[in-house]
């Protein structure tokens, strides 16, 4: 593979710092997207420009990268047909008044945790759930969107990486058992795996932060200004660009308007065909894909029977059906388009090969007791410049197992380290699609959710960095 030198790691800073300063998402992806085509193309900028547009057209060879575009855009239709048939107001109304369970702010950020924990079979599906359930609520008691997607996004990739019976454990135990079949490890991937878990720190210290932040009201930084400026009752920044619309929608006029079965019926039926397509497809094998054949299975079965619960019982007629359908599919072209971006400067890092770049530069330089602090990091600074968790820790689990094999340390120490790192990314990166599909669950401005996570996520990293240099010493100890 062709060696890019330090140019890998320019392309990834050009993008990320680009969404930094000027908030504009699609145009920093866009442009990191140019950078990294042309260096590739010996850099000659018109090549470069025709790799991006070549690039992009790409993206849509990938099966896997297509079905999770269209599946943007298919539970967006869903979204809006419970919306226009009353169902977000029917599950607000049953919480707050009939249930008597959400009461306050506190209430409402617990309750997003909940939801987004219990749906973990798939990272889209569990925030697309939570912040669909949440945002009227969250609207109500005053808590700023870009809270609640810190409590969504960390919850779900902490709870995700930590599950082991979903894509992200199938995942795992697939680079742990090629390390068992290579000789550094022996033993089973799941019971290595379950080792692991216990060190996935990142995780575990994420979902103490959240839960410190959401008991306890306290909040600092960008944070405290989204939340000071709610309390205020300014909704969004001035000139803040959600990734979804914020538009009102006028709900029917029918006697079962408003029923909570209007929001769980469609939603409960997509959630629930995702196990089973994973089962059917074989897709909990990673050398099968990451999913996605489950994920498009089941928003295409949400819209069937949504078909059938709402045309069926009278609520729409079947134009209004699909005018509704086409209305939501609408709202999700900034999502489309960010999601495709986002896949293509994937792709591009993988061909600059940036991953390994960045672990090879900082190979042997710290002591042996630092060996997991410095695999958690060089993690950190990967899945930020790249927005992969799964491909970051698809890199580092091995470097970090043959580290550990090599100097006496825990190897599950080490996944673990990897992992934590992985996670980081997704966290901190502006293409991580994690954090992408946050923005749009709770109708945020990408950038703003990204830039008030973000000193939550480094002070996490500082805690959990702290804490593997600790168990590393011990290990060796």
């Amino acid at each position: 593979m062709e060696d890019y030198g330090i140019w890998t790691v320019i392309t990834p800073l050009v993008t990320i710092g680009l969404a930094i300063f000027t908030r504009q998402v699609i145009l920093s992806l866009l442009a990191g997207a140019v950078v990294g085509t042309t260096v590739i193309a010996g850099f000659n900028p018109l090549l470069g420009i025709k790799g991006t547009l070549d690039g992009v057209i790409g993206v849509f060879g990938s099966a896997g990268s297509t079905r999770t575009i269209l599946f943007c855009f298919m539970v967006g239709g869903i979204l809006r047909l419970i919306q226009v048939t009353g169902g977000t107001q029917g599950l607000v109304r049953w919480l707050t008044i009939k249930a008597n369970l959400i009461r306050n702010r506190k209430a409402v950020q617990l309750l997003a945790m909940f939801i987004t924990a219990i749906i973990f079979i798939e990272t889209s599906i569990s925030e697309m759930s939570s912040g669909t359930a949440t945002n009227e609520l969250a609207k109500r008691f005053k808590v700023s969107r870009e809270q609640m997607a810190y409590v969504i996004q960390g919850t779900c990739v902490s709870v995700c990486s930590s599950v082991m019976i979903n894509g992200w454990g199938a995942a795992l135990m697939g680079v742990i058992g090629t390390q068992i079949t290579l000789g550094y490890l022996t033993g089973d991937p799941f019971s290595i795996l379950a080792g692991s878990i216990v060190y996935n720190f990142m995780a575990w210290v994420t979902i103490a932060a959240i839960l410190l932040s959401v008991l306890f009201d306290r909040h600092w930084g960008p944070m405290k200004k989204a939340e000071d400026r709610v309390q205020a009752g300014i909704e969004l920044r001035d000139g803040a660009s959600p990734i979804a619309t914020e538009e009102e929608v006028e709900v029917i006029d029918h006697p079962s308007a408003g029923s909570v079965w209007n929001f769980v019926l469609p939603l409960a039926c997509t959630i629930l065909m995702v196990p089973i397509g994973l089962y059917i497809t074989g897709e909990g094998n990673i050398a099968n894909g990451s999913g996605s054949t489950s994920v498009f299975w089941g928003v295409m079965l949400g819209t069937a029977v949504a078909f059938v619960w709402f045309v069926g019982r009278g609520l729409l007629t079947v134009q209004q059906f699909f005018n509704e359908l086409f209305a939501g599919y609408a709202t999700m072209i900034p999502l489309g388009a960010i999601m495709t971006l986002a896949f293509l400067m994937g792709n591009i890092s993988g061909d600059l090969n940036t991953g390994a770049y960045i672990s090879d530069a900082i190979a042997g330089s710290l002591p042996s007791g630092f060996s997991a602090a410095f695999v958690f990091i060089i993690a950190c600074i990967m899945s930020l410049a790249t927005g992969t968790s799964w491909g970051t820790f698809a890199i580092m689990i091995p470097i970090g197992v043959q580290i550990g094999v090599a100097l006496g340390m825990d190897p599950q120490l080490m996944i673990g380290a990897a992992l934590s790192g992985a996670i980081f990314g997704d966290m901190t990166s502006p293409i991580s699609d994690t954090g992408i599909v946050a923005s749009m669950a709770t109708k945020n401005d990408h950038i703003d959710h990204i830039r008030t996570q973000f000193p939550y996520a480094i002070a996490t990293g500082i805690i959990v960095t702290i804490m593997f240099s600790i168990a590393g010493f011990m290990s060796i100890g």
